[in-house]
């Protein structure tokens, strides 16, 4: 019974089968009150999740993939830990003595290019190349073709003529801007002649 109310999901059902529990096994009862709170040892009143499927599966599986590593200095078994851990759409990129961290699925890199320019950098593409990702899906969607034609699909009204514009609004004095002259005569462009073409 113990094992059955720890396990109930909701609030109220374990307040129910609780007091069903205390009136039954009261000194059972007392002594959990005693010792722990309601949140070490139910599910209902658990606020995290660790109270769920709990085996050794996942570590026997480990030992058993570590079976030669685990004869390695403990350097190299740690290395050998964390590209066994690490996620597989995260890559340790090596670039001629520089190393770089992607993260296809954040889409991030550790060099910043393609977080700022939101385009895959050149260590996005290679591990994009090991992890079979298509580069242009790590594009972001600003750059597709549908995007752009969003941008442009407002139509562009001409500007009305100055007697039409509203006489109740102030419009701010705009200036040139400052140029500096420069000293000397002003360079033109000039057209080539025909005879310079003929000589080339």
């Amino acid at each position: 019974m113990f094992l059955h109310i720890a396990k109930i999901y909701k609030p109220f059902e374990f307040d129910n089968a609780y007091n069903e529990f205390r009136n039954r096994y009261p000194e059972a009862a007392h002594f959990l009150d005693e010792r722990d709170s309601l949140d070490r040892w139910t599910r209902a009143y658990c606020s995290k999740t660790r109270y769920n499927i709990m085996t050794t599966n996942g570590v026997e599986s480990i030992n058993a993939r570590l079976l030669e590593e685990r004869k390695l200095p403990i350097i190299a078994l740690l290395d050998s830990l964390q590209k066994l851990a690490s996620c597989r759409l995260e890559f340790d990129v090596r670039d001629r003595g520089h190393s770089a961290i992607v993260d296809l699925e954040s889409k991030r890199c550790t060099c910043r290019v393609f977080d700022i320019d939101r385009i895959p950098c050149a260590h996005a593409i290679a591990a994009s190349w090991l992890a079979k990702i298509d580069i242009y899906d790590l594009c972001s969607e600003y750059y597709s073709t549908m995007s752009w034609c969003m941008d442009y699909s407002e139509t562009v009204y001409p500007v009305p003529e100055e007697n039409e514009w509203p006489r109740n609004i102030n419009f701010p004095l705009v200036l040139p801007p400052l140029v500096k002259k420069r000293v000397g005569r002003r360079k033109q462009n000039r057209i080539p002649s025909i005879d310079e073409f003929s000589k080339k």
